[in-house]
């Protein structure tokens, strides 16, 4: 890797694969808030590793990177005998998926945020992965790409200290494979595809099936954090929202199912109806559709189309009120 500026803005990106990261950079003893998870080691603050994924985290948080404090950023030194043998099997199975799809680094791995709780976390880094975390598209572990850090946050649980942790990981997801709405798959639907991903222009979940999760996924960093809870982040882009202007719940559901079709429509419908049928709080709707349509920019523009067709509406009755009020006064 090129020697870059100290002063030029950097990210997790710019730096060179696991074994740079992990070996390469400079660290210390980890401190004794985490000292149950073992093997970690505390990023000094003056190191440009620290500043990237600090940025990176930051960037993810988007609006509310001004309320949030990084307090720590530690690595995975890959130092005990299990964490050592998932880093060679993690190495292993990046050759593997590079060569069955030809060769040159065409292993895909990206970067994903996969957030919980301290005690679960810890175990991942103990243990490894135990169980999937996600079944809208496909059974399996899903993580969030950097630049939507805020989809995943809603797992992330304070811990006795109001301290939130999440992980950074390296992700082997070779050649891709969407997956629709509503799936229940748990395995690639052929030995041509390695992962599942919501989308595959601008994915906002990466699948990797459970079978794969403790050769595919590589935890990286834990960064240990404030910030405002998941229902304050919820409720402050429901109130975003709701500054558009008023729209009914109904006419709502309508907008939605036709601009996000058929599948997700249908999903969209179930969680309707337990709203109707009062199983559901409008808070737990708008979050259960926001992780639907999954992206945010997308929904609020479902909300301003449905407002814009009410404001019509509303201001063709307006109109016709004053016409009829002028022909009564002639």
């Amino acid at each position: 890797m090129e020697e870059q500026d100290d002063q030029v803005p950097m990210t997790v990106e710019d730096f060179d694969g696991g074994e740079a990261i992990l070996e390469d950079s400079a660290g210390s003893e980890t401190d004794d808030q985490l000292a149950h998870f073992a093997g970690l080691l505390k990023i000094g603050e003056e190191t440009r590793e620290y500043d990237g994924v600090k940025k990176t985290f930051l960037t993810g948080m988007k609006g509310h990177a001004k309320d949030t404090q990084v307090v720590a950023i530690y690595k995975n030194s890959a130092s005990t005998s299990p964490m050592k043998a998932r880093f060679a099997a993690f190495k292993a199975f990046e050759q593997v998926v590079s060569q069955k799809n030809g060769g040159q680094g065409n292993a895909n791995v990206k970067y994903g945020w996969y957030s919980g709780s301290k005690e679960e976390i810890s175990q991942i880094i103990s243990h490894g992965f135990g169980c999937c975390n996600g079944q809208s598209h496909g059974v399996g572990v899903y993580l969030s790409p950097t630049s939507f850090l805020l989809d995943g946050l809603e797992s992330s649980r304070a811990d006795e200290n109001d301290m939130r942790h999440i992980l950074l990981c390296k992700v082997i997801m070779g050649k891709m494979e969407v997956i629709p709405a509503g799936s229940k798959q748990r395995y690639p639907s052929s030995g041509e595809f390695d992962s599942g991903v919501d989308n595959l222009e601008a994915p906002r979940r990466l699948v990797v099936w459970t079978a794969f999760m403790n050769s595919h996924i590589l935890p990286d960093y834990i960064i240990r954090f404030k910030a405002p809870s998941s229902t304050t982040l919820l409720m402050n882009r429901i109130s975003e929202i709701r500054n558009l202007g008023f729209v009914s719940v109904s006419a709502l559901h309508l907008t939605m199912v036709k601009f996000l079709g058929p599948a997700k429509g249908a999903l969209i419908s179930r969680t309707y109806d337990d709203f109707v049928k009062r199983k559901v709080t409008g808070v737990q709707l708008f979050q259960a559709v926001r992780q639907i349509a999954g992206d945010d920019q997308l929904l609020i523009e479902i909300f301003k189309s449905s407002t814009n067709k009410r404001v019509r509406r509303a201001s063709r009755r307006t109109c016709a009120a004053q016409a009829a009020a002028e022909l009564r006064r002639r």
